[in-house]
């Protein structure tokens, strides 16, 4: 029995059969060795949600000195029911959330079918191919009763899942960005032991290369501006992870006009994001 996932104007896409994912990945490695040969990183970033998507527009945007494109972007999103529809709609170069800010709709459309520096893709395949992958895996808090904050969890499952996946499929240079709002520790005490029992299954000596630099997403008439124009922190589990995450922040976001703040450890910059939630 075929199933079906629903755009929000009703529209009715079917998910992806054995052969439809044989045909993405052949697909997929023709593009990687393409956009590598004009001398562009290859970037997924995992999960189209209201960060996910407009972070990915953000990346495959960049530019050198010369306007020339510098990135080479993969939005991945598992293929289920309730959100398959975001890939086809992305790679018709439409925005699959609505935002008042006029940009979001242009810049992707632009990304997509005018620099072709941006694709969508269901199979997690694309994670072999990445030099760096970009982790906005929503995490909800649940709260088992009304008005008590306290009285609650955060819902990891969806992250860990995704990490575990991460660290099966992507090579040990590669470098992994966890964007997510996560609870101060989750970057080196749950991603890291992850990603690293991954490797040692896979027979990869090497640690994993993974950095935390939360989103700075407020979606509204600033969208886009609210993450390539304001101010970040970033940090590193190593000193690689924190050389690499710079250079990759500094390559995508205004770092001239709004200075990248490089912490000690990504624990800070998980507390940073609590505390800066809390005055909201």
């Amino acid at each position: 029995m075929v199933e079906y996932s629903s755009s929000p104007n009703g529209e009715r896409f079917p998910l992806p059969s054995r052969e439809d994912y044989t045909r993405e990945s052949e697909c997929l490695k023709e593009l990687v060795q393409y956009h590598r040969s004009l001398g562009r990183e290859i970037v997924v970033v995992m999960g189209l949600g209201f960060v996910g998507v407009v972070m990915a527009a953000v990346i495959a945007d960049a530019a050198d000195k010369n306007k020339n494109p510098i990135k080479f972007v993969m939005g991945m999103q598992r293929p289920s029911t309730r959100s398959f529809w975001k890939i086809p709609w992305l790679n018709r170069g439409i925005a699959p959330v609505s935002s008042e800010d006029p940009l979001v709709g242009t810049m992707i459309d632009n990304c997509v079918n005018k620099k072709k520096t941006l694709t969508a893709t269901f199979t997690y395949d694309a994670l072999k191919f990445a030099d760096v992958v970009v982790v906005d895996i929503q995490c909800d808090y649940v709260k088992d009763s009304i008005g008590n904050v306290r009285d609650g969890r955060a819902d990891m499952k969806a992250l860990e899942e995704s990490l575990e996946i991460i660290g099966q499929h992507i090579t040990p240079e590669t470098l992994v960005l966890i964007e997510t709002t996560v609870a101060p520790g989750t970057t080196e005490q749950v991603a890291y032991p992850i990603i690293r029992k991954m490797f040692r299954r896979r027979g990869i000596e090497h640690d994993p290369l993974i950095a935390h630099s939360f989103e700075r997403v407020m979606p509204g008439k600033n969208y886009v501006a609210s993450i390539r124009d304001f101010w970040r922190v970033c940090s590193g589990v190593s000193e690689e992870a924190t050389r690499r995450v710079v250079k990759f922040l500094k390559e995508v976001i205004n770092t001239e006009k709004y200075p990248l703040t490089v912490l000690d450890r990504p624990i800070e910059s998980e507390t940073a994001k609590i505390v800066e939630n809390s005055f909201y």
